[in-house]
């Protein structure tokens, strides 16, 4: 199989020893904050930026509880509903999840040779990128079905300073219609 060929099949292919992890130390950080008597009412996976990132390998994740929201601002979509304007952001703890996102992109890297210098990503990054958001979307997912997250948690992957489609995306797979109409309507 052409170096190109094999590229583009393992770009189709699920990552699911990725969506494994993420699932599992997800889960893993929700029961932590559960036991510890915190509650949430909205959750966010943060990718990795591809194009800004030195090590764009990572996962980060956010929550945000009522007690966060200042009184004037707890229907207000935009700080209800924008990561960027959430109180918690929490680094470490995903080291699984770390480790297959540094596999999955070492193993990119060696299928596929950047052909200049720019700085957009070529369609194989991009295709790349959508791999990786795919792998979080079905964690998120299956986090849902699972009951790691409660049915009205507000949940989504979000790319700060961005309008990614990814994250419109989420919101619409996620989350209630209600909710999607609400966040929409603040970020479309």
């Amino acid at each position: 199989m052409s170096s190109h060929k094999q590229l583009t099949a393992w770009l189709k292919s699920d990552a699911s020893e990725l969506v494994a992890a993420i699932v599992a130390d997800i889960q893993r950080h929700v029961t932590t904050l559960h036991s510890s008597g915190d509650s949430f009412y909205g959750y966010a996976a943060l990718p990795g930026d591809y194009c800004t990132q030195p090590n764009p390998a990572s996962l980060v994740v956010a929550f945000n509880r009522e007690s966060d929201l200042s009184p004037e601002n707890t229907t207000d979509p935009y700080y209800r509903y924008s990561v960027d304007a959430w109180q918690h952001y929490v680094h470490d703890g995903f080291d699984n999840t770390n480790a297959q996102l540094e596999s999955q992109l070492a193993k990119f890297k060696e299928l596929h040779n950047r052909s200049d210098d720019g700085y957009h990503l070529d369609e194989y990054e991009l295709a790349f990128v959508a791999k990786m958001n795919r792998a979080i979307l079905d964690a998120l997912l299956a986090l849902r079905r699972n009951g790691t997250f409660a049915n009205d948690t507000y949940l989504i992957i979000w790319v700060s300073d961005s309008e990614d489609e990814i994250m419109n995306e989420s919101a619409k797979a996620l989350n209630h219609e209600m909710v999607y109409q609400q966040y929409a309507a603040e970020f479309q």
